[in-house]
Parts: structure tokens; sequence; C-alpha cells
């Protein structure tokens, strides 16, 4: 009986851009993050695109993590 299923497919990246205050490092530690992208979930795209996220994706690539980080952390 497939239709007695709940196939609600909502992913945790959409219930986190739901959050009115919702950070880049929040959606950063999704680990389907990646595949929202590559699926073009717009309201992710959208949230990335915006000034402030730019500026912190620029900064994560451009600079080195301190070397006192835990290294999960540090290169993840």
């Amino acid at each position: 009986m497939f239709w007695k299923f709940d196939l609600n497919t909502t992913s945790h990246v959409d219930k986190l851009l739901d959050k009115e205050d919702v950070t880049l490092e929040e959606l950063m530690d999704e680990d389907d993050v990646l595949q929202e992208c590559k699926a073009q979930n717009r309201r992710l795209l959208d949230f990335l695109c915006q000034q402030h996220c730019m500026e912190q994706l620029v900064t994560l690539i451009t600079h080195e993590p301190p070397v006192d980080m835990d290294e999960k952390v540090r290169f993840k």
C-alpha cells in the first residue's frame, strides 16, 4: 500500500532555510548541501547568492584555517 506512506521529501536544507536566523555555517554543516546545489534548489541558491554569504564563502576559500583547530573541523 504505497499511498499509506508519508513521502514528504523536504530536505534538511529546506528545513534550515525555513528558520529566520539561519547561518552559512549551519548550511555548510549539512551533508547534502552539495546535492541540493546540484539539484538547483532555488531557495538555497538564492541564500548563497546574498552579498554576505558570498563574502563569507570567498573568505573560507582564500584564507587558511587556524592551525590550532580540530583537524576534522579545519578541513571540512
